[in-house]
Formats: structure tokens, C-alpha cells, sequence
């Protein structure tokens, strides 16, 4: 009877670490290491207007 519950508790806490990671993963972001960031100069109602965007290739 000891054994019965000591492997199921076993098996229990593995199935729970196993599962675990498997449904964080979707949440990861995606890391690039090629960015840069890119000045855009452009005219809006006669005044120029600055902007920077992130470039990642």
C-alpha cells in the first residue's frame, strides 16, 4: 500500500513538471540580434516630424 501511493505521488510530480513547461512556451518572445534603429524624417501640415523605428532583418 506504501508503494502504491509513493509511486503514484512519483508519478504525480513528474507529470506535473513535465506539463509545465510545455504550456509556457508559447509565451516566449522571439529575440533578434540583427536590429537596429532606423531615424524617418517626414513632412505632416507643413512640419517635419521625426520618428525612429526598431528594423530587425
Amino acid at each position: 500500500m506504501k508503494n502504491l501511493i509513493l509511486a503514484s505521488a512519483v508519478a504525480l510530480a513528474s507529470f506535473a513538471a513535465v506539463s509545465t513547461p510545455s504550456q509556457a512556451a508559447p509565451m516566449h518572445r522571439h529575440h533578434h540580434h540583427d536590429c537596429f534603429v532606423k531615424t524617418v524624417k517626414h513632412k505632416v501640415h507643413g512640419h517635419w516630424v521625426i520618428r525612429k523605428e526598431r528594423v530587425c532583418r
